[in-house]
């Protein structure tokens, strides 16, 4: 009897080793669940990886997938497509974050919707035409979800809440040329408004230099200098650009060719030697944007440039990677 009881309790006493790993890989499983759907809604906050980038300006679209690593979509336009100096007019709603904002129905800036609530532009579009003075936001209109100036509807208008400078922006040099403002509502999404993705890492390199880059604007598509009579574009206007390497010189001045250029890790560079394209006057705060991982990444702000389109004279830009933090600490999600 007793030898029974005992082959018994020996047999319990396996079956209980194997109940008790069985349950610790259940709970090692659910952990490890937990944390990867953790780190895929927080994958929009920036981490610091190695830049891995695969761009494409011909068809982009064709391969475009909205981002399921951010619980906000963004980055693929719904309909498909493939100012601005010797640039091409987009396809209707190609671009349906870009937004144009103005007193009244006038178009000044560009600026891209990276929220529902909220507008990536540049700090210079908010200052007065002396550079001394923040301009009063309560007569500036944005407009959504167009691709000609004429377009504008009620429902495209909307007004600002609020608008924040970066505190360091300087209007001699463009340093820190970057500002947030805060709709006075939420956008509705749908085939021609839609947000652009910011990128996913911090970095004072990205894009990387001979990356080409997606720059669209309503600027001018004549040099105004050169051409008094030149105007805005009405029609959404597009054109690819390299990114250009940044020399600093003897006299430790940072160059793009003869484009002086005052903070390479939060500024950049992008255009031709012989000035075959570029962005123009109305088109700052405008998105320069990076098809990376089949959707597009808001990489640079248009800010800054001497003519348009001028040879060894490429623009300059706002390098978005090196400013998540201060727009993720401003940012209500």
């Amino acid at each position: 009897m007793m030898g029974k009881l005992f082959q018994i309790y020996s047999k319990c006493c396996q079956y209980r080793s194997i109940f008790i790993i069985t349950f610790l890989l259940v709970v090692i499983l659910l952990v490890i669940t937990i944390i990867t759907s953790q780190g895929l809604l927080l994958s929009n906050i920036h981490t610091t990886v190695a830049i891995n980038s695969s761009t494409s300006t011909s068809s982009p679209n064709e391969s475009c997938h909205m981002s399921t690593a951010s619980p906000i979509l963004c980055g693929c336009p719904i309909r498909s497509s493939s100012k601005i100096i010797n640039g091409q007019p987009s396809n209707e709603a190609a671009w349906p974050w870009m937004v144009s904002y103005g007193p009244k129905r006038i178009h000044i800036c560009g600026g891209a919707l990276i929220t529902p609530e909220y507008i990536l532009t540049a700090a210079h579009c908010l200052y007065s035409n002396d550079k001394t003075n923040p301009i009063d936001i309560e007569n500036i209109k944005i407009r959504i979800g167009i691709t000609n100036l004429t377009d504008v509807t009620y429902e495209n208008i909307f007004s600002i809440r609020k608008a924040t400078l970066h505190n360091d922006f300087n209007p001699n040099t463009y340093k820190n040329d970057i500002a947030l403002i805060r709709l006075d509502r939420s956008v509705t999404q749908s085939d021609t408004v839609q947000m652009l993705c910011l990128p996913r890492f911090t970095s004072y390199s990205y894009p990387q230099v001979n990356t080409t880059v997606m720059a669209i604007g309503w600027g001018h598509t004549i040099d105004p200098l050169l051409n008094s009579n030149s105007q805005i574009s009405t029609q959404l206007q597009q054109t690819s650009l390299p990114v250009l390497s940044i020399i600093k010189t003897i006299n430790n001045t940072n160059l793009c060719f003869d484009q002086e250029i005052d903070s390479p890790d939060q500024q950049f560079c992008a255009g031709y030697e012989n000035g075959l394209s570029d962005t123009c006057q109305a088109d700052s705060g405008s998105p320069l944007m990076l098809f990376n991982e089949q959707h597009w990444e808001l990489v640079g702000i248009v800010s800054y440039g001497i003519g348009c389109a001028q040879a060894r004279l490429p623009g300059v830009y706002t390098r978005v990677s090196a400013y998540l933090d201060w727009i993720h600490d401003r940012v209500r999600y």
